[in-house]
């Protein structure tokens, strides 16, 4: 293939209609590529060179891991996240996966990686030669990483985790650290605002997730034209598409939701098999070999690493002990009847209302994510969409816990249909939202009784941030698009609104001199994460001695979904909460660190420049809204970061889409002259505009080119 490429001005071509030669890409000073193709395989592709040139090594490093090799071409380091995608049977399905896709969908796959390669083909200095060395990538390392990202870890990471911790007393077990997507500082924001509650008269939606900075976890922001489609949004780094998005007419956002795809059977060994039933049957059994390279010489040596997996009709077994075996079970993971992702999102964002939106929605080739939509006719929804296991009995607490896999009742392989799902359109509220508790609070009077859905989902409960965001929503019957985006950057914790006067009085009753210097600080604090608010360390260093991941039997008066704006409040332990209120200052004492040091002088972000910049983002499990994801170091005083608000975006939709947004890493890891630093902007709590019409797309482009294959 020979690619080439011109300096000059994306200038009227982007418009609807004039179709570019090839695809033209202009580069905004965001680092946003606009990309206009003549046909959608020409979009695709130029996206695919658009996402090597932004992240070269990132995106080679997933691609790698996707293709379940990782290890071969980089160590000893990636070795058992190989050998979980092996067991799991990821890399063995994606032949099947990829014929399930059909000639188009195929065809737009090839075209990503053929860009991807093709970047790398025309600047073989991009990125470093050890992450080249998984070159040239294929359509199938895509959907590899697809499974591997959504449907592995997204999925079930969380209960992967859960089982590494019901089987650490067994030394036999064999897992990996998997990242697992959680609640509160690894979720997102979503709220779609309809014309009765809009002070425009238009409806409204914010997209807000909030991720680690790093790994899969990474969006890659871009605006898509070809004929039928004009989509501008974020896709997760690796993948051919824009997931969280808006067109002309509509659009969405995603949040993890709450639902339970995946569970642990404990097998019973039984002399060459497995008790299933009456009978005794036989394990699967599949020999890998995985290579891994060493550290000699300048290539390396290459181990050939042999690996037996072990599969009963439950799924692969992935440890042991007590004397049994445990196979885990994901909802359509590897599953080729539920992977057309690609084209299901395809179809969503050439859609022009709801109708034909849920039509693409509805096909469940997602396997999992909450939806918050809202469109220029005024219609909003929520659907907590998403492959939910059709079980025989149990409830919530019953699925937690391994199952028993001779029990060939408790075998599900059916899911809820879409029209069963959590789901709620057009309310008489005004508003749907969503930050990762379960969907019966989708909006407030609530629509959906728990009474009518099955025992073994996830039952309502009431976090602190969606607390926040329900509050806001609920005091405001006509929000502005200005005011929209003020609510995103809102820094009030309202976990301090439900203990602070408990826990300040209770400091004050014992009476001690630690507890009395605390108590005079967070009764002067005004409950925020402002970068100058004094008392929010304090706060957030006791709520990790004490309230860690806010556990329900914190609260004195526990929140009840009989009366969902009744929300927690008071201490249950008033004699614990000070003892470690108390420990945090003799802490921070110990370590000269004031107890009224501003926020912003813990709660730092990287600048972008080598440096740091002070925040006003705070923990989401303590009720922030605006959410960092802030770990106590070494020393419990101070803070490391590692991510946290990712993309923001407030959308309006007149009679043209307007919309601000932030990407605060961008999508460039080695920013090029010309492509401003967002992290400034993050830092004083400000979005910039999307420039999405062709006039606003000329006049912000500082780099353009053309990409075509031949």
């Amino acid at each position: 293939m020979r690619f080439k490429a011109f300096a000059g001005m994306f200038a009227a071509s982007l418009a609807m209609g004039d179709a570019a030669e090839a695809a033209e890409i202009a580069w905004d000073n965001w680092g946003v590529p606009h990309i206009a193709g003549e046909d959608a395989d020409d979009t695709t592709y130029a996206l695919g060179w658009a996402q090597a040139r932004g992240r070269p090594d990132q995106l080679l490093e997933l691609l790698g891991q996707g293709r379940g090799r990782a290890a071969e071409y980089w160590g000893e380091s990636y070795y058992e996240g190989d050998a979980l995608m092996w067991r799991m049977g990821i890399p063995q399905s994606l032949d099947a996966i990829y014929d399930v896709q059909g000639a188009d969908y195929q065809a737009r796959l090839e075209a990503f990686a053929a860009g991807i390669n093709a970047w790398f083909e025309a600047n073989p200095e991009s990125g470093s030669e050890e992450r080249r060395r998984i070159l040239p990538v294929t359509a199938r390392d895509i959907l590899g990483h697809t499974q591997r990202s959504i449907n592995l870890y997204f999925m079930a990471g969380g209960e992967l985790q859960a089982m590494q911790r019901q089987l650490a007393a067994a030394r036999e077990a064999t897992l990996q650290e998997t990242p697992e997507p959680d609640a509160d500082e690894r979720g997102s924001n979503g709220w779609a605002i309809a014309p009765s509650r809009s002070e425009s008269g238009h409806a409204l939606l914010l997209q807000n997730p909030h991720l680690p900075w790093t790994g899969f976890f990474t969006w890659f922001e871009a605006h898509l034209q070809s004929p039928g489609l004009n989509a501008y949004g974020v896709g997760l780094l690796g993948q051919p598409f824009t997931s969280i998005m808006f067109n002309e007419h509509l659009g969405w956002t995603h949040t993890v939701n709450r639902h339970d795809p995946a569970d642990v059977f404990a097998v019973t060994p039984e002399g060459n098999g497995y008790r299933f039933g009456e009978e005794v049957r036989p394990f699967e059994i599949e020999q890998a070999s995985l290579g891994v390279r060493g550290e000699d010489g300048e290539d390396g040596t290459l181990e050939q690493r042999p690996l037996t997996i072990t599969r009963t009709v439950h799924g692969p077994v992935l440890g042991q002990g007590n004397d049994q075996l445990y196979a885990f079970r994901v909802a359509g993971l590897t599953d080729p009847a539920h992977a057309r992702t690609f084209a299901q999102y395809d179809a969503m964002s050439r859609a022009e209302n709801r109708e034909q939106w849920e039509a693409a929605f509805s096909q469940l080739q997602l396997t999992m994510f909450n939806a918050i939509y809202a469109d220029g006719n005024g219609e909003i929804l929520y659907v907590s969409n998403g492959l939910y296991p059709v079980r025989s009995t149990g409830d919530e607490d019953y699925w937690k816990a391994p199952v028993d896999g001779s029990d060939p009742t408790l075998l599900w392989t059916e899911y809820t249909p879409y029209e069963r799902l959590l789901r709620v359109a057009n309310p008489e509220s005004g508003f749907v939202q969503n930050s990762n508790e379960t969907g019966f609070t989708a909006t407030i009077p609530v629509e959906l009784d728990p009474a009518d859905y099955p025992a073994d989902w996830i039952q309502p409960d009431m976090r602190t941030r969606p607390q926040h965001g329900l509050e806001m929503l609920l005091g405001d019957e006509s929000i502005g698009f200005d005011e929209l985006i003020t609510y995103a950057h809102d820094t009030r914790l309202t976990m301090a609104d439900n203990v602070l006067p408990d826990l300040v009085s209770a400091a004050r009753t014992v009476g001690s001199e630690e507890a009395v210097r605390a108590a005079d600080v967070l009764g002067a604090w005004d409950r925020r994460t402002d970068a100058d608010s004094r008392g929010a360390l304090l706060f957030t260093l006791w709520g990790f001695e004490f309230a860690r991941g806010e556990p329900v039997s914190l609260y004195e008066n526990p929140w009840d979904f009989l009366a969902p704006t009744s929300w927690s409040s008071g201490i249950a332990d008033d004699v614990g909460a000070v003892e470690a209120l108390v420990t945090v200052v003799q802490r921070m004492d110990a370590a000269g660190v004031a107890l009224d040091t501003p926020w912003g002088e813990a709660a730092r972000i990287p600048d972008g420049e080598g440096g740091s910049l002070p925040s006003a983002l705070g923990l989401g499990r303590f009720g922030a809204f605006r959410v960092g994801s802030f770990t106590p170091d070494e020393t419990g005083v101070a803070f490391t970061f590692d991510g946290g608000t990712t993309w923001v975006a407030a959308i309006e939709f007149g009679e043209t889409p307007r919309a601000r947004a932030i990407l605060p890493y961008g999508n460039f890891a080695d920013r090029p002259e010309g492509v401003e630093n967002q992290l400034p902007l993050l830092s004083r709590g400000e979005l910039r505009d999307v420039n999405y019409t062709a006039e606003a797309i000329e006049a912000a482009t500082v780099m353009a080119e053309t990409v075509e294959a031949e």
